[in-house]
């Protein structure tokens, strides 16, 4: 095959490249027919070295565009199955979801919230020591000192404090690993 003949064949197969794309191929292949001729190669030794023009030309288009890539069997893959993967995808990720971690995010999301009552709970009972404190010379029995009373009211709400942050700490923990995990579906949805 000559170089001309090989270059035409050549340009019928990449009919899908845009312009530049096609004249940059084509000179690159003229430039394998150029260095042949110098080695002194015949254009049919060329040709046969380079391959058939049907098969470079796959090659070419299937770097260029790989998601354009010929389908061996196009009955068999289209919308419509991707439709129904996507489906089947989505269902199992609901059983998984529903099945497997409903309950332990509810779990977890009631611990957290324990945690929140716990620390409003510790802050509220100090507050309340601390306000008492000056009126337990008036209580008759046993009623702890004014200074126990204030010391204790403020530990209690040092400890309400302190764990009022751990709760808003593990929300935050939580609301990182959930959105990881919302976002690991979406990409097994959309892959």
């Amino acid at each position: 095959m000559t170089r001309n003949e090989y270059l035409n064949k050549l340009r019928s197969y990449l009919d899908g490249l845009s312009e530049s794309e096609l004249r940059e191929v084509l000179l690159d292949y003229e430039e394998h027919f150029n260095i042949g001729r110098d080695k002194g190669k015949t254009d049919d030794e060329i040709s046969s070295e380079l391959g058939s023009p049907k098969e470079v030309a796959e090659s070419i288009m299937s770097t260029i565009n790989p998601e354009e890539q010929v389908n061996p069997n196009p009955a068999s893959a289209g919308p419509a199955d991707d439709g129904v993967k996507r489906f089947l995808i989505i269902l199992l990720l609901l059983v998984l979801n529903i099945v497997f971690l409903a309950g332990p995010v509810v779990g977890v999301l009631g611990i957290i919230v324990g945690i929140f009552g716990a620390g409003i709970g510790f802050v509220v009972g100090g507050v309340g020591l601390m306000i008492g404190a000056p009126f337990t010379s008036f209580v008759a029995g046993f009623a702890p000192g004014m200074l126990t009373s204030l010391a204790f009211g403020i530990s209690l709400s040092a400890l309400g404090a302190l764990v009022f942050i751990l709760g808003i700490g593990l929300s935050k923990l939580f609301y990182r690993l959930a959105s990881m995990y919302i976002e690991w579906n979406k990409k097994v949805i959309n892959s």
